[in-house]
């Protein structure tokens, strides 16, 4: 349910929802959903345009190829995929490599293939509740063939805008990238596009032994999923069973871990309240309490948390406490405090982009925009010295930078 709720909170562009997809990294839901919807798609069209069964006297495996499904599916995870990947990542100025981390791919397929899927499940829809609101006569969106005509081309026109408006707002909320760095990405990948032609002409009659491979590694990955999900749950159940000894903190606590990892907030938050009642004095659960009240937006009581792990242990993860209750005290107002803990912080991990970043902010609230772009200016140039995968892993807060130092 709540991949379906973040699924439409994509779709009113809200950046939360797309990144708690992207948290999950469901590589099986996300290659199940796109090659459905476009198939729900093809059948719903093919009833509005008095063709009730498009796919009559075909067989299932051979209609995903003839419909090009099965080649569209490995264009966009082979080659349209990594290719975004790799211009994001020259655009964020980390270097035109072809190389791209596994977490990098999880992300990129997690968001954009549900997003994809859910924009042709909705063209869909709108076909089948007004048949004729939505003609399609210019483009075959199932990839079956190019139609060249001019009836369907404005609501054609406008579903491809659609699609490419998303898409640029995926790439760009993924990656930090600014919306024209984002449209530069878009543009630049579709030169993956003859590799698509290509695969049309060609899988279909490739040897059969060819395909076992492929299908052998597909199978792995399912199977490996399916396992992982079922450990995950032997595992919720068991914590669960904990829960029943009422002075068994810990098992609301890691079932609290296992919540917030999957995004689900309200459940996160009943488990490590229910962990605190237990045992108040472990600073592992006001904080991470304190991180699922700042993933809601809620500052007070974010820093309420924070601030009790801090004094239950003043160097709780090697001192990152300072910036998080530097972080709530910026967002509740109290700037000098903000200033006080974020410099303190500073003082023993200068070189965190993260903590120099909310000081400017701190600085800018304050009116003095001279120490703030000095701020932001150390943030970047110490980015630059450091190694790549530091500047990728930093990447949200060398962004958030750029954009504050050009608004300044």
């Amino acid at each position: 349910m709540i991949f379906f709720l973040d699924i439409l909170g994509m779709l009113v562009f809200r950046a939360r929802a797309l990144r708690a997809i992207g948290g999950r990294r469901s590589l099986v839901a996300a290659w199940v959903a796109l090659p459905a919807s476009l198939l729900t798609f093809t059948v719903i069209r093919g009833a509005a345009n008095a063709d009730p069964n498009p796919l009559e006297g075909v067989d299932f495996l051979a209609s995903l190829f003839q419909l090009n499904l099965v080649q569209a599916l490995l264009f966009l995870s082979i080659a349209y995929v990594p290719a975004v990947i790799c211009l994001s990542n020259a655009f964020a100025g980390d270097g035109l490599g072809f190389s791209f981390s596994r977490d990098e791919y999880q992300v990129h397929v997690s968001v954009l293939f549900p997003l994809w899927g859910a924009l042709f499940f909705a063209a869909g829809v709108l076909l089948f509740l007004v048949p004729r609101a939505v003609s399609m006569g210019i483009l075959e969106v199932t990839f079956e063939r190019l139609k060249v005509g001019v009836e369907g081309l404005v609501p054609a026109a406008t579903l491809g805008i659609l699609m490419a408006a998303y898409t640029v707002w995926a790439i760009k909320e993924i990656n930090y990238l600014s919306t024209l760095a984002a449209v530069g990405v878009f543009v630049l990948s579709w030169f993956t596009l003859p590799l698509f032609f290509v695969l049309t002409r060609f899988l279909f009659a490739l040897p059969f032994f060819i395909m076992i491979p492929l299908g052998y590694v597909a199978w792995q990955r399912l199977r490996g999923y399916f396992e992982l999900k079922s450990g995950e749950q032997d595992l919720k159940a068991h914590l669960h069973s904990l829960t029943v000894n009422p002075q068994d903190a810990d098992a609301h606590h890691q079932l609290g871990l296992i919540d917030l990892r999957r995004a689900d907030l309200d459940k996160a938050q009943i488990h490590f309240e229910k962990a605190i009642e237990i045992d108040p004095r472990d600073p592992d659960y006001h904080y991470y309490l304190g991180r699922v009240f700042e993933e809601k937006g809620n500052w007070p009581a974010a820093l309420e948390q924070y601030e009790q792990t801090y004094h239950l242990n003043a160097k709780y993860g090697l001192g990152d406490i300072f910036r998080e209750v530097g972080k709530g005290y910026l967002h509740t107002g109290r700037l000098e405090k903000a200033v006080e803990f974020l410099h303190f912080f500073l003082d023993n991990r200068s070189s965190d982009p993260e903590g120099r970043y909310w000081v400017a902010v701190a600085f800018q609230k304050l009116g003095q925009t001279a120490e703030m772009r000095n701020q932001l200016r150390t943030l970047l140039d110490q980015a630059r010295s450091n190694p790549r995968f530091f500047r990728k892993g930093n990447r949200r807060w060398l962004h958030q930078a750029r954009m504050l130092l050009r608004q300044s």
